[in-house]
């Protein structure tokens, strides 16, 4: 089911439902390359300043949400639907004080139900790694991994090959330079298409990776594509995962700020900035 989110889309389906959605535009040999997008609070923060991230996001193919922020953005907005205005009287000002009041307590309610652990299921882009190789190995899938910091690209390939060794992959840093050096961005447009991968995970900077994928989308002979983020560092073990009952919590933020304090300021857009642009988005006529 698509929703939405500070004015952008969201598809709040089922984890199953995405595999199997994927699979099948995977199986339509020679059809048009899809777009995925893992999308996480920080996302739609960013993109209600950037209107070319804005609209990658509206004309991506999925939109998966990658955080339980985002599926609470999705209740909140059903649970704060506009009233009719004629419901308070006699002024303006009692009509907007009781919305404000009703918002409030109604997310101090989707609150509980994070801390619960009963918000639903996230997709996120790591899920979406583990779980998209493991079937490519079963299926015959190709897959591709561009960029990584370092030498963590060829670090995951060995990984997924020790996993499970049928597996088709191949990689290319890019040499952190695609998008911003033409020969370079060749080469490597030029290597995916001679292999032809069924998917292809690209991890550069959130939103440079999703800008990356819509410039040179109509280029690429690839069946799925998808930015994945920080996926690798933390598919190898570069980054810690955080436990998954703080996960289930909507408390991902917290152990990202201890492992990595340099995010300080992502984590304030995605804890502080992005609840409020929602709440502020509900009080709207």
């Amino acid at each position: 089911m698509r929703s939405e989110v500070l004015g952008l889309p969201v598809d709040v389906i089922s984890r199953a439902q995405t595999v199997e959605r994927i699979g099948e535009w995977i199986r339509v040999p020679g059809s048009k390359p899809k777009i995925v997008v893992t999308a996480y609070s920080e996302f739609y923060v960013n993109a209600q300043k950037d209107i070319e991230f804005a609209s990658i996001i509206k004309h991506a193919d999925l939109i998966t949400p990658d955080g339980v922020s985002v599926l609470a953005a999705v209740e909140y907005a059903a649970r704060t639907g506009r009233l009719p205005r004629r419901e308070y009287t006699p002024r303006n000002d009692d009509w907007f004080g009781i919305r404000v009041l009703k918002n409030f307590f109604e997310g101090m309610k989707v609150g509980g139900k994070i801390i619960s652990g009963k918000m639903g299921e996230t997709i996120t882009g790591v899920w979406m790694f583990d779980t998209l190789t493991k079937l490519a190995s079963q299926k015959g899938w190709k897959v591709f991994l561009l960029g990584g910091w370092g030498d963590v690209g060829e670090r995951t390939t060995k990984m997924l090959l020790e996993r499970s060794p049928n597996i088709k992959v191949m990689c290319d840093s890019g040499e952190l330079s695609v998008g911003t050096d033409s020969v370079t961005n060749e080469r490597v447009i030029k290597k995916i298409n001679a292999y032809k991968p069924d998917l292809l995970f690209v991890q550069y900077r959130p939103v440079v990776q999703e800008k990356w994928i819509a410039t040179n989308l109509s280029r690429l002979k690839v069946g799925v594509v998808m930015g994945v983020g920080g996926t690798f560092d933390e598919f190898v073990g570069d980054f810690k995962k955080a436990p998954v009952v703080m996960e289930t919590m909507g408390l991902k933020w917290l152990w990202r700020l201890m492992v990595q304090p340099k995010r300080f300021k992502r984590i304030i857009k995605a804890v502080i900035i992005f609840p409020w642009l929602v709440f502020k988005k509900s009080l709207e006529l």
